[in-house]
């Protein structure tokens, strides 16, 4: 087989782009790359492992932040985590999923509370904090993906929404909190 692992999580993103989660099979994704379904089974054990690594790949995209103070890091790193899923239609979902089973290996988790941790917050706080951040932003997102698709297919009108403002004001909050327990912790 020619196709790498790579050229198949680039064509499973094409087709999330394109189509949704849903149309995310494994027949369309062969045929997409040229191959017979069996095929990518050289790649992944199965779909639910495709899905994961397709999670990893594209949370890839989240840079570190070392250069930045803790506070900003870390919402810096919201924030590119948010535009990385809003990137690909459902990717937020493919996250969630990926996480959920335990077979996704990019543990952002793990890089914010390590921020966290390096601004002086316990490591239960610290994990607080991760868990925070990383479910706002999945979960926000997930809404976002999901009520611009129901406006493509017509299900429902443009809302007015502001997401950004939503996730923005939120995330102010989950660092202010993790600013002051810092602060509280010395």
């Amino acid at each position: 087989m020619g196709n790498t692992r790579a050229d198949i999580l680039h064509a499973a993103r094409g087709i999330l782009a394109q189509h949704s989660l849903a149309e995310l099979t494994m027949r369309r994704l062969a045929a997409e790359v040229g191959v017979a379904p069996n095929a990518l089974y050289w790649h992944f054990a199965d779909k639910q492992t495709m899905l994961a690594a397709l999670a990893d790949d594209l949370l890839a995209e989240v840079p570190a932040r070392d250069d930045l103070p803790w506070t900003s890091a870390l919402a810096a790193m919201a924030q590119d985590m948010r535009a990385a899923l809003l990137a690909v239609p459902d990717s937020a979902e493919v996250v969630s999923s990926a996480w959920a089973s335990g077979l996704a290996g990019n543990d952002l988790a793990s890089r914010f509370a390590g921020i966290a941790a390096s601004g002086g917050l316990l490591p239960s706080a610290a994990g607080g904090v991760a868990t925070a951040l990383c479910q706002l932003t999945i979960g926000l997102s997930i809404e976002e993906q999901t009520r611009a698709q129901m406006e493509r297919l017509g299900v429902i009108g443009r809302s007015g929404r502001d997401y950004t403002a939503e996730f923005t004001a939120a995330l102010d909050v989950i660092v202010d909190g993790a600013r002051a327990a810092s602060e509280a912790a010395r």
